[in-house]
């Protein structure tokens, strides 16, 4: 997309637009750090901003921001000596777990039981009455 106007203008302020919209970009980088990196800075915030986009190197502050984290972590214990003694206590409830368990699969084992032996008890009465009909159908024929 080719726009003479701005083709023009850029021509005219010798791309410093371009310079200036980079050290914008790079300024509101630098003031979105936590502020225990901006107070270590050398310079104000704007003129480290227009440095890093004339020399074309922009650091990441990756170690500046784990240190501010790693301070803002310290202060926010207020008796650090104490956090340490507490740990978590364990408690070995596994024999608990186990019985309950053991009572779990001994009622799923009782219960197909039943109804195996439901199926049995009806499988029976299903095969009397079928030789009931049989004695029926016996004793019509001898009539």
């Amino acid at each position: 997309m080719y726009n003479s106007k701005i083709d023009l203008f850029l021509e005219k302020t010798g791309i410093d637009y371009l310079f200036c919209l980079l050290a914008n970009l790079e300024a509101q980088r630098l003031s979105q750090l936590p502020a225990y990196v901006k107070q270590h800075f050398p310079d104000k915030i704007p003129v480290m901003a227009m440095n890093h986009v004339a020399d074309n190197e922009v650091p990441d502050y990756f170690k500046e921001i784990e240190e501010a984290t790693l301070k803002m972590a310290k202060e926010h214990l207020p008796y650090p000596e104490e956090e340490l003694e507490l740990e978590e206590e364990t408690y070995d409830d596994s024999d608990e777990h186990i019985e309950e368990l053991a009572d779990t699969t001994h009622r799923y084992y009782s219960e197909e039981e039943e109804e195996e032996e439901i199926d049995e008890t009806e499988g029976e009465e299903e095969e009397s009455y079928e030789f009931e009909d049989d004695l029926d159908n016996f004793e019509d024929e001898e009539d």
